[in-house]
């Protein structure tokens, strides 16, 4: 009977082993996190966002982590229902780096012709959004987002800051 329990106990052992092990893979580990991001464009969520994008963010227009956090909740913010679809998705693994390029489509209840807008122009765009991340720490799940980049956007941001169009609705 003792013999039985011991094989049991180390089968599940290694069972277990083998299943945390599998989902520590890089690509598994980044495959939760790209979702959890779009998870959290789509519910606009700054805290979901936020601990999912790097402080070493940087991109084109100079934006940092809190201006990315800030853009994105913009935007949202012109939407009653946000839905991101990805498709086609790509993803090259270093070590420490990893880019995921994915088309996205955007759909969705927009509130007025801004998010008429970003839903038409984000829907035309040729190329794929490319995701960087970088691992920062030994930890398997400290991967975090450094950069979005997707050449069909405009170089020229036109005055817009961040927290804008909030700004605007609300009259300041």
């Amino acid at each position: 009977m003792t013999f039985w329990f011991a094989v049991a106990a180390f089968l599940l052992f290694a069972f277990l082993t083998g299943w945390v092990i599998w989902q520590l893979r890089p690509a598994r580990v980044l495959e939760k996190r790209q979702a959890a991001l779009i998870e959290g464009i789509e519910k606009r969520s700054a805290s979901r966002i936020g601990r999912l994008v790097s402080q070493e963010y940087s991109d084109r227009w100079g934006f940092t982590r809190e201006d990315a956090v800030e853009a994105v909740l913009d935007v949202g913010s012109q939407f009653f229902t946000l839905i991101l679809t990805s498709s086609d998705q790509e993803m090259n693994v270093d070590e420490d780096w990893a880019v995921i390029q994915v088309r996205l489509e955007l759909s969705g209840k927009p509130v007025g012709p801004v998010g008429n807008e970003a839903t038409r122009r984000l829907n035309q765009l040729e190329p794929p959004f490319e995701f960087t991340w970088k691992k920062e720490s030994f930890l398997p799940t400290s991967w975090k987002l450094v950069m979005i980049e997707n050449s069909g956007l405009p170089d020229e941001l036109y005055g817009y800051e961040p927290g804008d169009i909030r700004r605007a609705l609300r009259g300041e």
